[in-house]
């Protein structure tokens, strides 16, 4: 019997000292059609094990058609952030040169707590992510609603004295 949620998986193996962290660049014409934002980052969660002394992080994305699914990896170590492009399909992961339009950065401040704001797509996707490059983990933003213009914000809390890494969708106008 086939499950009912066809999914395409892929493996990493971090060495010590390293943390990758994936993401599913989500597409959405119909909405693109209608004005909105064609293109969004989405975190993938992984389920990670220990094997000789390395992180093999599995990732699950749920399939949605035939065509490969866009992914980036931003893998993290002591000195230096790699970003790097491939394709999901039902036979697995590919790297690939990249043809996603995307834009990265750092943020470093040594003042003191700061925050940074985002507005989001009427359909609550994010072009962008921040990274805290300590902890791998991506800076959840603070959702409200702007009372001069109506729309969804975030507002990200960037601590001093501690480096992140943005990745963010460009477009071209």
């Amino acid at each position: 019997m086939e499950p009912l949620i066809q999914m395409n998986k892929f493996e990493i193996v971090d060495m010590p000292g390293m943390t990758t962290i994936a993401f599913l660049v989500e597409e959405n014409e119909i909405e693109y059609k209608q004005g909105k934002s064609l293109l969004s980052l989405q975190k993938i969660d992984s389920i990670d094990s220990q094997e000789e002394g390395k992180m093999k992080k599995t990732f699950n994305v749920i399939k949605t058609d035939d065509e490969p699914q866009l992914i980036v990896l931003l893998t993290l170590t002591n000195t230096k952030a790699i970003l790097s492009t491939g394709e999901l399909t039902a036979e697995g992961f590919k790297t690939t040169e990249s043809n996603i339009p995307l834009n990265y950065g750092t943020l470093f401040n040594q003042v003191g707590v700061e925050y940074k704001e985002v507005e989001y797509t009427p359909n609550m996707k994010r072009h962008f992510s921040i990274i805290d490059t300590q902890t791998g983990e991506e800076v959840k933003p603070v959702l409200y609603t702007d009372e001069v213009t109506g729309k969804v914000k975030g507002r990200c809390k960037i601590l001093p004295n501690r480096p992140y890494i943005v990745l963010e969708l460009g477009f071209e106008d």
